[in-house]
C-alpha cells in the first residue's frame, strides 16, 4: 500500500510541473501597424499546479530582428472541453514579465524582471497536445503589441472561396495586388485546394 501510495504521489507531482514546447510561425504587429513573421519560435506551456499554467514566449521579438527576451505569462487557467477534449487558457493577470533580456531590449525600455501591461490573451491546445495555439497583446514602448503563435494569419493573400481543387480563386500580381484575370508575365494564384503557385503567362 506505502508503495502504491508513493508512485500515485509521484505521478501526482509529475503532472503538477508538466511542461511542454512547441515550435511554430509567430506572427507580430507593432507600433503603426508594423508586422513581421518568424518561424520557428518556441512556446513553453508548464504545468504549476491543478488547472494553473505558466505561459512562456521564448525568445520573443517585438520589432523587427530585434529579440527581447522570453516573455512570462502567470495565472493562466485552463478549462477542457468535454466534448472535444481541446483544453483553452485564459488569465486574469494584467501584466507579462520579461526575463532572459537581451541588449536590444533596452531599445522597447525592457530589462530582466520588468513587466509590460498585458491587454488580452487566449489559448488553446488540441485534443492530442500536439498544437498549441495562442494569441496575446501586450504594451511595450507605448504601442500595443499584437502576437498570434501557431496560427495562419488570414491575409487577402490567403483567404479562401470554396470551389473546385484546381480551380483558380485568386490570382495576385507580383505586387501582391489582386487582380481579376491571369496577365501576361507572372502569376501567383491560390486554387482551391489551398495550393499557391507560380504561374508564367507569355
Amino acid at each position: 500500500m506505502k508503495k502504491v501510495l508513493s508512485i500515485v504521489f509521484f505521478l501526482m507531482t509529475t503532472l503538477c510541473t508538466f511542461g511542454q514546447v512547441f515550435t511554430d510561425d509567430l506572427h507580430v504587429t507593432s507600433g503603426a501597424g508594423r508586422t513581421t513573421d518568424y518561424t520557428q519560435k518556441e512556446v513553453e506551456l508548464k504545468r504549476v499546479g491543478g488547472s494553473r499554467y505558466t505561459v512562456t514566449f521564448k525568445k520573443l521579438a517585438p520589432m523587427a530582428y530585434k529579440t527581447f527576451g522570453d516573455f512570462v505569462i502567470d495565472g493562466v487557467m485552463s478549462t477542457v472541453d468535454a466534448e472535444t477534449g481541446v483544453t483553452t487558457f485564459a488569465t486574469s493577470a494584467t501584466e507579462g514579465k520579461w526575463v532572459n533580456v537581451t541588449s536590444t531590449a533596452a531599445i522597447g525600455g525592457v530589462t530582466e524582471g520588468s513587466k509590460s501591461t498585458l491587454t488580452s490573451f487566449t489559448a488553446t491546445l488540441s485534443a492530442d497536445k500536439s498544437k498549441f495555439v495562442a494569441e496575446l497583446n501586450f504594451m511595450t514602448m507605448g504601442s500595443d503589441v499584437s502576437v498570434v503563435f501557431g496560427k495562419q494569419i488570414d491575409t487577402a493573400i490567403n483567404t479562401l472561396t470554396t470551389a473546385d481543387d484546381n480551380t483558380y480563386v485568386e490570382i495576385y500580381n507580383l505586387g501582391g495586388v489582386r487582380i481579376q484575370h491571369l496577365q501576361r508575365g507572372i502569376n501567383i494564384v491560390r486554387t482551391a485546394n489551398g495550393k499557391v503557385k507560380k504561374l508564367l503567362v507569355k
